[in-house]
């Protein structure tokens, strides 16, 4: 039988010491994912079994002992091999901190940057960064704190590279991305939106893929959840989050959220009391 994203043992962690970090801890799981993106800077950390990351341009086979970094708003997912469970910890680091650190480094404002190298095999053995982890998982102390704080430094000062410049994005995709996000709740149809450009629907859709790795669809169903996460943490009622970001009804926000989270609503909701806990 499929493992059910109820089946899923996880657990998430937050801490007031460290702000700017949320940890996302998954056991024995052969829940598969769809393409998304985070805002934030992921961090991935495999502790058993294997995974396949499937980036823009390439598919990397991670294992044990392997660290990955994916940059914010890089389209990726990762899924078991062979229907084989994997254990990982996912570690989220707010872009903003990111972004102070690499201008604090650098001495000049920085609001992009990307990852030097995606994968890192031999880190886990410099970092120690799972065995940090689990104490800061179970045994909480400043001492730990300051020394995941440091390691955390390390990775974004010695990986995480300034952007010399923008993507190019051409003007056609720039206005279509423009489009669906001015009311996420309300995004026009593709077939408006060709009219309004005079271009082909289906250029628009090759475009946009080619350029953003992503379809439009997925890219705005992406968005209204990165939405749908800000709401439900604030306490709105499921109901209301759905209509708030654009779906039909709860039934919808549900599937699409356990497509692209593995998770439902209600256990992200839950997450909410968790961080509380921890404050």
């Amino acid at each position: 039988m499929a493992e059910t994203v109820r089946d899923v043992n996880q657990r998430f962690w937050k801490n007031k010491d460290i702000p700017y970090l949320t940890i996302r801890t998954t056991c024995n799981s052969t829940q598969s994912y769809k393409a998304h993106s985070h805002r934030e800077l992921s961090i991935g950390i495999i502790e058993s079994g294997e995974t396949l990351l499937s980036l823009p341009n390439e598919n990397v086979v991670l294992k044990n002992g392997d660290i990955i970094l994916v940059a914010p708003n890089v389209v990726h997912a990762c899924n078991p091999l062979a229907n084989k469970p994997r254990s990982y910890h996912m570690l989220y680091l707010d872009d903003e901190w990111c972004c102070k650190v690499l201008s604090k480094i650098y001495g000049y404002e920085i609001k992009q940057y990307h990852c030097e190298q995606k994968l890192h095999a031999a880190l886990q053995g410099n970092l120690n960064l799972s065995d940090l982890i689990f104490k800061l998982l179970n045994s909480p102390n400043n001492d730990v704190v300051a020394t995941v704080e440091s390691s955390l430094l390390n990775m974004v000062s010695r990986y995480c590279v300034p952007q010399t410049h923008n993507e190019d994005e051409s003007e056609l995709v720039a206005l279509l991305r423009e489009r669906l996000l001015q009311d996420i709740a309300c995004a026009p149809s593709l077939d408006l939106v060709s009219q309004e450009l005079g271009r082909p629907k289906e250029t628009l859709i090759r475009l946009f893929k080619k350029q953003l790795a992503i379809t439009p669809k997925s890219f705005l169903n992406n968005s209204r959840i990165e939405k749908a996460k800000i709401l439900l943490k604030s306490g709105m009622n499921i109901v209301d989050v759905a209509a708030e970001v654009g779906f039909s009804d709860q039934s919808q926000l549900h599937r699409t959220f356990v497509n692209y989270t593995a998770s439902t609503p209600r256990q992200y909701q839950q997450v909410t009391s968790i961080f509380d806990n921890n404050c």
